[in-house]
């Protein structure tokens, strides 16, 4: 018997569905994304101030004309933020404005007129930033869409508001992931399986976590489930992309994240990974296979070294020698910037010190791994996702020499099951400082496995999102943290044995998964001169018999 879709999964399916069928331009995804912080935003005010006032009998609009004033301090003390006006509330502006399919361009000035946020709410900045994003994103003063999308527009967002924020069988959350592969948006969600690996290697780590930083935001999948492990740690991100940075925002908000512990940031990691001069105890990222502007990305890389307790040199000279008379003074300002630059370049060698052998890493497509593991706490955990290709590219041997045999960095390889031809193989690393063990753990998960069926599944939604079921995980976490030696499975193989295969880190080198016969070469060999014996005696016999019949 099929299970009956709930609420808010019928409304998905609408949603993918009308999808499939209407394309529409890339900057509509912003208004779509924006109607779900808008619903979000709407139900949670309105939900919280109903329970409030649940003894009453009346409904929130009575309460608007009748104590404004004591309901709008419940919400900014209780929420952070409160609409000044009834008619603000989602529901209410579609039961207006939504008649006839017909799309309304002041659903966006709607909310920004009239949210007001409370003293030194951290999340007032990004709320801006969604504003603005969205303002200028889909031309807003010029509203340029064809009838058909504003026909598809009006649909997504009428469907949208009367989702249920607080249905528990199909989350508000989950629709929001959901609508984010569909057509509309065009986003690539962080596979299950690899969020679900990475996860559970920092949890293993037994270690208290303070701050955590994702320098690959992308859909904030790995960040998210991460930090939720860890109540009350500082987050931090950055992401290049605006359209994935917009959709995080709004997604680390509906998931009820304290953005008074969050710091994102929209730039590229690649160009500037150092953040703020913070160090980390943890770093976990989905790298991308490939990056926005590439060459050029990788051309602007530098090396770099936060140090958190940095000082300020020019400031501090110019008030150790009383130069704030000359504070003016273009030229001794110019000189002091020399200087600083130059006291940088010493702090950065005396962290890394690349020799003779090690300077073509300077110009390395991959510096910013370097930088990622220089953003480490000394007793840090490093745990990334990347293309395959990393671990056996011949232009990659020097770095791979030297994040293993020269520094000892990495501690745990794992190979990740090939999901979907158009999905490169992935395999996960773990990273460490001040590691005391000369030996790298290899995993193998790219055959043996246990998988479960989605609970739900959707049409048109992610079809290549893997998950595995939690007897692998407990069989990977087990031999990632003991180290085991596991037949067809793992192996713990001497960096002194890296060197001998000129530093691969393929897995299926060390890890041999083969489940067939081997065969000796004597063997072989003695095989090989029976078969060849008996032709030549087949040989004779044929030539003999030809010879007697005169068939020559």
């Amino acid at each position: 018997m099929r299970r009956p879709k709930s609420h808010n999964e019928n409304i998905l399916n609408y949603l993918l569905g009308k999808g499939r069928r209407t394309s529409s331009s890339s900057n509509a995804s912003y208004l779509i994304l924006y109607a779900f912080l808008y619903k979000y935003m709407s139900d949670r005010l309105k939900n919280h101030l109903l329970h409030e006032f649940s003894g009453s009998g009346d409904d929130l609009e009575f309460f608007y004309f009748t104590a404004e004033d004591e309901i709008k301090d419940i919400a900014l003390k209780d929420l952070g933020y409160f609409f000044e006006s009834y008619d603000a509330y989602i529901d209410q502006f579609a039961a207006d404005k939504f008649v006839d399919d017909f799309f309304d361009p002041s659903f966006l000035m709607r909310l920004k007129e009239n949210i007001i946020f409370s003293k030194d709410n951290p999340f007032e900045e990004y709320f801006s930033t969604i504003i603005e994003t969205v303002e200028r994103q889909t031309k807003f003063y010029q509203m340029s869409y064809d009838e058909g999308e504003v026909m598809l527009i009006s649909n997504f967002l009428s469907s949208i508001s009367k989702l249920d924020i607080s249905e528990r069988e199909f989350p508000f959350q989950k629709v929001y992931e959901m609508i984010s592969s569909s057509r509309q948006i065009r986003l690539s969600p962080t596979p299950n399986y690899i969020t679900q690996i990475l996860e559970r290697i920092i949890i293993s780590c037994e270690r208290d976590v303070a701050s955590i930083y994702d320098p690959f935001l992308r859909d904030a999948s790995n960040l998210l489930k991460v930090s939720k492990q860890f109540p009350g740690s500082k987050i931090y991100a950055k992401e290049e992309d605006e359209l994935y940075y917009f959709y995080s925002l709004i997604r680390a908000f509906i998931n009820g994240c304290d953005f008074a512990d969050i710091s994102f940031k929209r730039e590229s990691a690649i160009e500037s990974m150092a953040f703020d001069e913070e160090l980390f105890d943890v770093i976990v990222s989905k790298i991308p296979n490939s990056f926005r502007h590439a060459p050029d990305s990788y051309r602007n890389q530098n090396l770099e070294a936060p140090n958190p307790n940095k000082v300020d040199i020019k400031e501090q000279l110019i008030s150790q020698f009383d130069l704030s008379s000359l504070d003016g003074d273009e030229e001794l300002l110019n000189a002091l910037s020399v200087f600083e630059k130059k006291v940088e370049a010493v702090e950065k060698s005396n962290i890394i010190n690349f020799n003779e052998e090690y300077e073509s890493l300077i110009d390395s497509e991959f510096l910013f791994l370097i930088n990622m593991i220089n953003c480490l706490k000394e007793d840090g955990t490093m745990a990334v996702s990347l293309s395959q290709n990393f671990l056996f590219k011949n232009s990659l041997t020097k770095l791979r020499k030297f994040l293993t045999y020269e520094n000892n960095y990495i501690d745990t390889v794992i190979s990740l099951p090939e999901v979907g031809r158009l999905v490169r193989p992935e395999v996960i690393i773990v990273f460490r400082k001040n590691r005391n063990r000369g030996d790298i753990l290899f995993i193998d998960v790219s055959k043996d496995y246990g998988a479960i069926p989605a609970r739900i599944r959707i049409p048109g939604a992610f079809r290549n999102n893997l998950v595995f079921d939690d007897k692998t995980l407990d069989r990977i976490i087990d031999v990632f943290v003991n180290r085991k030696r596991v037949d067809r499975f793992s192996e713990v193989i001497s960096i002194s044995d890296l060197e001998k295969n000129e530093f691969s880190l393929a897995v299926s080198r060390y890890v041999d998964t083969y489940e067939g016969k081997f065969i000796r070469l004597e063997d072989l060999e003695s095989r090989k001169r029976d078969i060849d014996s008996k032709m030549d005696e087949l040989s004779d016999k044929i030539s003999f018999m030809m010879d007697d019949l005169n068939l020559r």
